[in-house]
């Protein structure tokens, strides 16, 4: 009999414990330039906290928790993009835009150009034929923008998904010109870009310029986090959520602590620690944890 009640209690306190354990799932809204990075995060998180699941979603879908990637100025910002221009190596592209292209030039370049905008794009240049997305977080909406322009005044063709198939359409067309995230440039194991691609020339100063043109991923990112240029567009990227759930919050907060050490290794560019601190901080207050 005590044998029997012993059984009965070890398995009712197992199931107490189980559901004391209960998984909790995150969904994860991530475009796919960023999406390795965020997958090796929640790997490694999981690794600790094996109580909480991750799930990626795509689009639109819904979700009942959601994390979502964004460059919107209320999201808490982990890293900072970079956006360079590229086309297709020994290419006739590559050939016409082999002189250094400054923001005036980039802008003739990529866009319809302004009625009281004078017209500098050479001849032979006007035959590019110009390559742009048009997902929610594509690198040309933010080029666009950076530049001072709309995504309606690009030049040439949209391409539907995702800014990746930017770089397979240009390799198909020997005129073909594109703007794309570090990421999507570079091969992450060698650091140089994909054989396919060469970045276009920029009009920066002399190391800037000796730095793009070696073309090394780790120097180019050392490269914006110390200095800015009107040609390449830097900017936040950060997590967009319901601060008030606390799993939400602490995977966050344990991006910003933890994670951030693959930011490079993903060609991501990192905050500075005064920028960290503060986004730390907008975290733990009391006002945020509210929204």
């Amino acid at each position: 009999m005590k044998k029997t009640l012993y059984i009965i209690a070890v398995v009712l306190g197992l199931g107490f414990n189980a559901n004391a354990q209960e998984v909790e799932t995150i969904s994860l809204r991530i475009p796919e330039f960023a999406r390795p990075l965020v997958e090796n995060w929640t790997k490694e998180y999981r690794q600790a906290n094996p109580t909480v699941n991750f799930e990626f979603i795509k689009g639109k879908a819904e979700a009942a928790r959601v994390i979502e990637l964004t460059t919107d100025e209320d999201a808490v910002s982990f890293a900072r993009y970079a956006i360079l221009p590229v086309t297709t190596a020994d290419s006739e592209a590559a050939r016409l835009t082999s002189h250094r292209l400054n923001a005036r030039k980039l802008r003739s370049l990529f866009f319809v150009n302004e009625e009281d905008e004078e017209e500098d794009l050479p001849a032979a240049q006007q035959k590019i034929h110009i390559y742009t997305g048009n997902s929610q977080l594509s690198a040309s909406r933010i080029y666009a923008s950076y530049l001072h322009r709309n995504v309606a005044d690009y030049k040439g063709r949209k391409i539907s998904g995702d800014d990746a198939f930017l770089t397979t359409a240009i390799s198909r067309d020997p005129l073909g010109v594109t703007v794309n995230y570090l990421s999507n440039i570079f091969n992450l194991e060698s650091r140089q870009p994909e054989s396919t691609l060469s970045i276009l020339p920029l009009d920066l100063d002399k190391h800037g310029h000796q730095v793009l043109e070696s073309a090394n991923l780790d120097d180019i990112i050392l490269l914006l986090e110390q200095h800015n240029y009107d040609e390449i567009p830097v900017g936040n990227i950060g997590f967009a959520y319901n601060h008030a759930d606390m799993a939400m919050n602490d995977f966050v907060n344990w991006v910003l602590t933890a994670g951030i050490k693959d930011l490079h290794c993903y060609g991501m560019l990192s905050l500075s620690q005064n920028e960290l601190t503060a986004q730390m901080q907008r975290i733990a207050s009391r006002d945020l944890a509210q929204k």
